[in-house]
């Protein structure tokens, strides 16, 4: 069996493509839905009623009387999943291959050394009326992925994810205290098992206003993910540590307000720059150590 792990909270607009993309499965398994409904105060609940009512065989909604927040609404969701593999989709995302499910498990059953599957999905960019599609992954040069592999800016849709559902290990605590917990689960998994890309575009990953990545900008991103990586570092023994500064770095230069301030001085070929990368400076010092 799978369990599709589905987290949602003020999606009405979207949360009907989410919960389509899952009862469209065409599968040789039983499939279960297992939605963390956190306290929307939109109708998002609603939906997931009435499609509860529906397909009562196939949906397990998880209600909440007050809004626990992303981490631990999708802890209690994913401990509510029993299924042999776990699938991630998120109520404002959506799957499109009616044979997604079907693909990663066939692919999962045949390679007992792999942990986790994941495919290409189309991003569907909707921010301040700036609107575009793109495929996010494309080719990547290998189709298995170890640990290494995952320590840049991250680029494993989540909606894509399926895992084996390890019911016998204990998941460090560090994974449910970072923002960004789904990434901070893939890097625990990788140290179990391979990671395996199909390159085929099953699903659309949607980058909106009101999605939970718009706060996960500037020093908050760079913060989340410092932390993380310090974790995963301190868990690993320092065996990936030159790696983990490399990606921490990255953070710095891609999210640092101050570094986007250079590149505009630069480019108006102001030559007072001198205080901008002295800031610059200075914050890494002070995040790295």
């Amino acid at each position: 069996m799978v369990s599709v792990c589905m987290i949602t909270y003020n999606h009405e607009l979207y949360i009907r493509d989410a919960l389509d993309g899952v009862v469209m499965q065409k599968t040789n398994f039983k499939i279960e839905l297992i939605i963390g409904e956190d306290c929307s105060n939109d109708d998002t609940r609603k939906i997931c009623e009435d499609y509860a009512a529906k397909y009562p065989e196939l949906i397990q909604l998880l209600p909440s009387d007050r809004n626990l927040g992303m981490s631990q609404n999708g802890e209690r969701t994913l401990q509510s999943c029993k299924g042999e593999y776990i699938a991630l989709l998120d109520g404002d995302d959506y799957w499109t291959d009616p044979l997604k499910l079907q693909k990663q498990v066939d692919f999962l059953d045949k390679h007992e050394d792999y942990i986790l599957s994941f495919h290409d999905v189309n991003i569907q960019y909707t921010r301040k009326n700036n609107c575009r599609s793109y495929r996010m992954v494309g080719s990547l040069k290998e189709n298995t992925l170890g640990t290494e592999d995952l320590i840049k800016p991250w680029f494993i849709p989540t909606c894509s994810i399926l895992y084996r559902n390890l019911k016998d290990i204990n998941y460090p605590n560090w994974i449910s205290l970072t923002d960004s917990a789904d990434i901070a689960l893939m890097l625990f998994l990788s140290t179990l098992g391979k990671f395996y890309y199909l390159n085929e575009v099953m699903g659309v990953y949607r980058m909106h206003d009101n999605g939970i990545s718009v706060s996960y900008t500037g020093y908050s991103n760079i913060f989340s993910k410092i932390h993380l990586y310090q974790n995963f570092n301190e868990y690993t023994n320092g065996k990936f540590e030159t790696k983990l500064h490399q990606a921490m770095k990255g953070e710095i230069q891609v999210h640092l307000p101050e570094f986007h301030e250079l590149r505009r001085l630069r480019r108006s070929k102001k030559v007072k720059v001198i205080k901008v990368i002295q800031a610059i400076v200075t914050k890494i010092r002070d995040v790295l150590g």
